[in-house]
């Protein structure tokens, strides 16, 4: 297969040019390129299929139907590799729970799921990380505010096997009964809020023992600034911002708006444009679609009682492109370093995809900016206004 005439995107650039397909791998790319089946890409931008790391799946149960339901969705909206968070119902933490998880993964054609190991079991205690490793599990999931003596141990296993850890930063103590960002709009609505020292002290925390034990970590879903200069500080620690925190603040959830509540908390504008001048500075290092979908009934609730979460997938190309490129904070290899070639490194999966050159894996789309798109999201916190980029998957089999 030839793609001819395309803008071909990539963390170092943008080249215009041909890229021929050969047994679902990347063979050539040049230009003035022929072959039996040509696809004319007529000037649209070439992408390597996207990576996301530690997405949920619809009220955080892991059952064949919804991981159907993921990998679908992210075929239809140019991810082609979603990596599942293990803190789900039930929690990945045992052979059983992983070897379900991936035979049901195979089930689903669309796209590639693969499964995180939730470094501590639901009853307590450590998982058999070493078993479940060897078994497939991408990484090591743990939420920061464990046992040190817990966290000594999987920075132990993490460097043992030689992957690593991704981290949930959250201070129960300090969130307390929040539901939401603590600030100015929390105080109006007379809600409880959640301090952002509830998220940046305990990355400082971890950072130190990422640190100690020279372990690679990520930390997951980062939403303050506070946070990406920590990172930004420790050779151990990568960053991973949502596309939400990024776009939204706290005031999304005016008038009680659950659509508004996801976790972490939206924060306030100031701390939103700083995150926006990180990005622009190239200090952030991944950004997610936070993907965690609610029933609607979930999200039908009063406020304090509404389930955090977003159907983050959906729409997220073109959001990236309206909000960000169009508005001159970031450009396509930006777009593709964030959210394919960075993604795919830290999942050990570096080697074959995320990136668009001569022998990775063909996992491609192509987006085009002139199209103009409507948000397809239920109970989105984006409203209905139009937003600009269409998406095609490409088909090699």
């Amino acid at each position: 297969m030839v793609i001819k005439n395309a803008k071909i995107v990539t963390p170092e650039g943008v080249v215009e040019g041909d890229l021929r397909i050969e047994n679902g791998v990347i063979a050539q790319i040049g230009s003035d390129l022929d072959g039996e089946n040509v696809k004319d890409a007529a000037g649209r931008y070439l992408l390597p299929a996207l990576v996301d790391i530690g997405v949920g799946v619809l009220d955080g149960r892991l059952r064949g139907g919804t991981l159907q339901k993921l990998a679908k969705k992210a075929y239809r909206n140019g991810f082609g590799t979603v990596v599942v968070s293990s803190l789900s119902l039930p929690r990945i933490d045992n052979e059983i729970t992983l070897e379900f998880a991936k035979s049901q993964a195979e089930l689903c054609p669309e796209a590639e799921i693969l499964p995180l190991l939730s470094g501590v079991r639901e009853e307590g205690g450590l998982s058999d990380c070493s078993i479940l490793l060897k078994e497939g599990a991408v990484g090591i999931e743990f939420e920061s505010h464990i046992d040190g003596n817990l966290i000594r141990r999987l920075m132990e296993y993490a460097r043992m096997h030689g992957v690593r850890l991704f981290c949930r930063a959250n201070d129960p103590a300090l969130q307390g009964d929040g539901v939401m960002h603590e600030g100015e709009v929390s105080s109006r609505l007379g809600l409880s809020g959640i301090p952002s020292l509830s998220e940046f002290s305990q990355v400082a925390r971890i950072g130190e023992f990422a640190k100690a034990y020279e372990v690679e970590t990520v930390i997951l879903g980062a939403s303050t600034p506070e946070t990406i200069r920590i990172c930004r500080e420790n050779p151990w620690l990568r960053s991973q911002v949502s596309l939400h925190h990024l776009l939204l603040d706290d005031r999304a959830c005016d008038n009680y708006a659950t659509s508004g509540k996801i976790f972490p908390p939206l924060r306030d504008e100031k701390s939103r444009s700083e995150l926006l001048e990180s990005l622009k500075r190239g200090e952030i290092d991944m950004v997610t679609s936070l993907h965690s979908p609610v029933s609607k009934t979930a999200k039908d609730a009063v406020f304090a009682e509404a389930a955090y979460g977003i159907d983050g997938l959906s729409d997220f190309l073109p959001l990236f492109y309206t909000r960000l490129i169009e508005q001159g904070f970031a450009d396509f290899s930006m777009l593709a370093a964030l959210t394919a070639t960075h993604p795919a490194e830290v999942a050990g999966l570096g080697e074959k995809l995320g990136r668009i050159e001569v022998g990775q894996d063909a996992r491609l789309i192509l987006f085009d900016p002139e199209k103009e798109v409507f948000p397809t999201a239920e109970n989105s916190p984006y409203g209905k206004e139009a937003l600009r980029g269409a998406i095609e998957k490409i088909e090699t089999n």
